[in-house]
């Protein structure tokens, strides 16, 4: 490590007809440094990240102070076609980076904008592939990938222009623990060969004795720890570095359920095959596995979505999904709106806005509302419904430790009245709401059983498989 890649100097951005932003930041980040940006969910992160990816000022209205440089460079001289031949970027939902419905065509789309031979596009490609492990996600439709496949293809893209120093918001928000750990992997190895690497998370176990320095925001204002170690020792309720030590009480298992919806030899074109699962009133169910084993063509069978071709669903009525990217299922002018879409029941969703700090924002359009928000309106949804079967999809994407357990006491509320699957790759919150945990490997249920401390090291086995699936 030696000089300084980027620099800021005062930085400060105030987002137009609002407080919010970052206040009076200063840093420095040197070549070869792994740094870890973190910090409570609405902090200024992803604030600071825009700063350093040119999307601020370029496209985020608002009033920006202060110095930053890049080799040198001011920011401000640099136009953004030179910028991003510097600097890689993946946002927080793939989607939204993406601007081709292939994925082949999306890893040489910027070689193409840049003006790359043929020969050398394909040599690039390949050397993804092989880095990535994208053998099962080249040439294939982008919106037929799975959500964690979605995030290796953008984590490949941002590499596409063999970029020096990259930034990352909340990789790991999609990945499950395999991949999770490769990303680590992959990270340690980029930093070896002289790259800089920005990461912005509140899930780091995959970043475990590799971070060189670590930023940590607070309402727009920065704090610098200059080694992993310091930021350990620090006073600050982070998730955990060591998933398996994570030491949370069992829940009590019943002694009777009630069963309100069952899967019988349920096969789905060569996704799944002779699924036979019972879900039952009182129980939370977490369905665990790799990237693209199936788990939300599962849920998606359950809802009728999907139609089997083979087998048979029994369910008391269609269940409530909730899915892992709010947007695709908010559609009231407000968020009262919402809520009345669900049931017309004043004096229940009153009580609703109140338990989840969306008073306030009542007449607010649920567009409007931050990730966290649009979350508990999802979750207050889900409690107004009345269902006999709820369903998650991966429900802490991106969250911190706080909220993740609010999250997590929520849903245990839920399972009192009704049976709730949990589709999940977050091993701290599966360990906070599980009941039962059910293991989907190549198409089948290789595992399903009650979580508890005699079964514990079977959930962190299937854990380390996965791991080493994915690493090997």
């Amino acid at each position: 490590m030696g000089e300084v890649v980027i620099k800021a100097d005062n930085l400060s951005f105030n987002y137009k007809e609002s407080k919010e932003g970052i206040h009076n930041n200063s840093f420095e980040i040197k070549r070869g440094e792994v740094i870890l940006l973190t910090g409570n969910s609405g902090s200024g992160k992803s604030t600071l990240l825009k700063c350093l990816n040119g999307l601020i000022p370029e496209i985020q209205e608002g009033d920006i102070s202060g110095d930053i440089t890049i080799n040198g460079q001011e920011y401000n001289k640099l136009k953004m076609f030179e910028l991003n031949k510097d600097i890689g970027s993946v946002f927080q939902n793939p989607r939204s980076q993406f601007f081709t419905d292939e994925s082949t065509a999306e890893l040489v789309f910027p070689m193409e904008n840049y003006g790359y031979s043929k020969e050398e596009m394909q040599a690039r490609l390949d050397k993804l592939i092989r880095a990535f492990s994208l053998e099962k996600v080249i040439g294939r439709n982008i919106f037929t990938l799975s959500s964690g496949e979605r995030q290796k293809l953008a984590l490949a893209t941002s590499l596409t222009l063999d970029q020096k120093v990259l930034l990352f918001d909340e990789p790991s928000a999609n990945l499950d623990y395999g991949n999770a750990m490769k990303l680590g992997l992959t990270i340690r190895e980029l930093r070896d060969k002289g790259l800089t690497i920005i990461v912005s998370d509140h899930r780091f176990f995959y970043l475990n004795g590799i971070i060189d320095k670590v930023l940590f925001m607070d309402s727009g204002n920065l704090k610098i720890y200059e080694s992993e170690e310091e930021f350990k020792n620090g006073d600050y309720n982070t998730r955990s570095f060591d998933l398996f030590e994570i030491n949370t009480p069992f829940k009590k298992e019943k002694e009777t359920y009630e069963t309100v919806a069952s899967m019988k030899d349920v096969s789905y074109k060569d996704i799944l095959k002779d699924i036979n699962i019972d879900f039952n009133k009182g129980e939370t169910t977490v369905i665990v596995g790799s990237n693209g084993a199936g788990k939300t063509t599962l849920a998606k069978l359950l809802c009728k979505t999907y139609k089997p071709d083979k087998g048979k669903i029994n369910e008391k009525g269609l269940p409530f999904f909730i899915m892992q990217d709010p947007d695709y299922q908010l559609f009231g002018t407000s968020v009262h709106n919402e809520l009345t879409i669900v049931k017309k029941d004043e004096e229940r969703i009153n009580k609703l806005l109140e338990k989840f700090g969306l008073k306030e924002y009542k007449h607010t359009h649920p567009f409007d509302l931050s990730g966290g928000q649009k979350q508990r309106l999802q979750i207050a949804m889900a409690m107004l419904c009345d269902k006999e079967v709820i369903i998650f999809d991966e429900p802490t994407s991106g969250l911190d430790v706080t909220s993740m357990q609010r999250v997590s006491g929520e849903i245990c509320s839920l399972s009192e009245n009704a049976a709730v699957l949990v589709i999940s790759h977050d091993y701290e919150f599966i360990r906070n709401v599980a009941d039962r945990i059910v293991y989907i490997d190549e198409g089948t249920v290789k595992e399903d059983f009650m979580l508890n401390s005699e079964t514990v090291l079977r959930l962190n086995s299937i854990f380390t498989k996965m791991e080493e699936a994915a690493c090997k």
